[in-house]
């Protein structure tokens, strides 16, 4: 990812200036992630991919999408075979990217138990997301709600824009299902701007 991010950057001629004015990410984050030292947080990664015009997807490394989700559009993930990131909250493993201009982005998440003494990696992003929890007992938290255990079965939908996290209860990962939506906003606005 790393890579192609900066690789984006070069090929339109932006500074990290440039591209943290149309990211909304800051300088050094963005130095940070161009040189490998950060894997960024779901919320900066839709973030990269708005603000670069690019396919969430592609943004990750996965191979550019082959087709629009328009119309009878279909992708099938199989078991283990989606592309995978990590960051702080867990292992990312990104469903259906062969799919550009999905309205929803379907993942499955490994959690991590939370680091004691530290606080949970919180994410805020656009859009609405739905979490079902696949196994493990996992704590969400969500501002202003107290944080709540969930068990496998257990689902939540949310406003995604408000600060929230997920971590695994004890020792052992949880694994959820995340359908999180594209901002309505953000693609009104990019479709208008094309005409």
């Amino acid at each position: 990812m790393s890579q192609i991010i900066s690789d984006l950057r070069k090929k339109n001629g932006w500074t990290l200036a440039e591209m943290s004015k149309r990211t909304g990410v800051s300088i050094s984050s963005l130095s940070k992630i161009e040189n490998g030292q950060s894997q960024p947080a779901y919320s900066v990664l839709t973030r990269l991919a708005s603000g670069l015009d690019v396919d969430f997807a592609e943004l990750v490394g996965a191979e550019a999408p082959k087709q629009r989700c328009v119309g009878a559009a279909r992708t099938i993930s199989r078991a283990g075979e989606g592309k995978k990131l990590s960051n702080d909250m867990g292992l990312y493993e990104l469903l259906s990217t062969e799919l550009a201009a999905k309205l929803l982005q379907p993942m499955v998440i490994e959690v991590n138990p939370r680091v004691s003494g530290h606080p949970a990696p919180q994410s805020a992003h656009s859009g609405e997301e739905f979490v079902y929890v696949l196994e493990g007992d996992v704590i969400f938290e969500m501002d202003p709600y107290a944080p709540t255990l969930m068990s496998t079965g257990d689902s939540v939908y949310f406003d995604a824009a408000q600060t929230h996290s997920f971590y695994a209860v004890g020792p052992k990962t949880g694994r959820i299902l995340s359908i999180c939506s594209a901002d309505t906003v953000d693609l009104l606005t990019k479709n208008l701007d094309k005409k």
